[in-house]
């Protein structure tokens, strides 16, 4: 897969999955727009990257509607089309009760629903640009069982409805609409990195309860799947999250 001449943006793009991605992006040749709300591990992944003349950077915190504007607004600016829309930023933001107040439903949905709303509202018009383009989500097992908190698995279980109903008011444009949804796996920085590490008893314990395969998985090992959605022959997936967990998850 060569993805010369293709203009990737990717959020969440300084640990986890995102990371992996740009990384293994670049050396296919893709030229990149990495987001996150952390310039210093941003550059981090960049340092990581193939090609580094060919991608640039942008610090942005999605709690702020106002940031998501400016960095649309730059993207814009310096950019005459969009091939690819990644979304990876997300996560529970340490929400962990059962009935959470407002304010904390609206964060933890600001991130992983509210941002990607305004994000591909706001660049739409570059992605019809390009002959052939895709919007990728990640969503989590969680959208199907309550494996994890209730605000998360609230704005999991939308983003997937999210997806199926944008995939069918942007196909005219030949855009295609999808993502995945993983389980438990582990790449530099994410939940699952930080779980090993501050309390293996409980990562372990993960393991042994959640995952069939008796390990952890890698981030490395999502890629072909992730290569598929977001190839030029992703059409069949469109308004589809696809399963990936590795077996972990118990529903239908």
């Amino acid at each position: 897969m060569n993805l010369k001449n293709k203009i990737i943006l990717i959020t969440g793009a300084s640990q986890g999955l995102g990371a992996m991605s740009a990384e293994y992006l670049s050396r296919l040749n893709a030229s990149l727009i990495l987001v996150s709300s952390s310039e210093k591990k941003l550059k981090l992944t960049l340092k990581n990257c193939k090609n580094k003349k060919k991608h640039s950077i942008y610090e942005c915190d999605f709690q702020d509607i106002k940031n998501i504007k400016d960095l649309s607004k730059k993207i814009k600016e310096n950019y005459s089309k969009l091939d690819v829309i990644m979304h990876f930023a997300g996560g529970g933001l340490g929400v962990k009760k059962s009935i959470p107040v407002y304010d904390e439903y609206i964060k933890v949905f600001q991130l992983n629903l509210f941002s990607v709303f305004e994000l591909n509202r706001e660049l739409l018009n570059l992605l019809k640009k390009s002959k052939k383009s895709t919007i990728f989500h990640v969503g989590s097992i969680a959208a199907k069982e309550a494996v994890g908190s209730v605000s998360y698995n609230a704005s999991k279980s939308a983003l997937n409805s999210y997806v199926r109903s944008l995939s069918k008011s942007l196909i005219k444009y030949n855009i295609c609409v999808t993502g995945i949804n993983p389980g438990g796996f582990e790449y530099r920085g994410n939940a699952m990195h930080r779980l090993k590490k501050n309390n293996l008893k409980a990562y372990k314990n993960f393991i042994t309860k959640r995952m069939i395969i008796n390990r952890m998985p890698n981030a490395t090992e999502l890629l072909p799947i992730i290569t598929t959605l977001i190839s030029e022959n992703n059409i069949a997936y469109t308004g589809n999250m696809i399963n990936c967990d590795f077996g972990e998850g118990n529903y239908y």
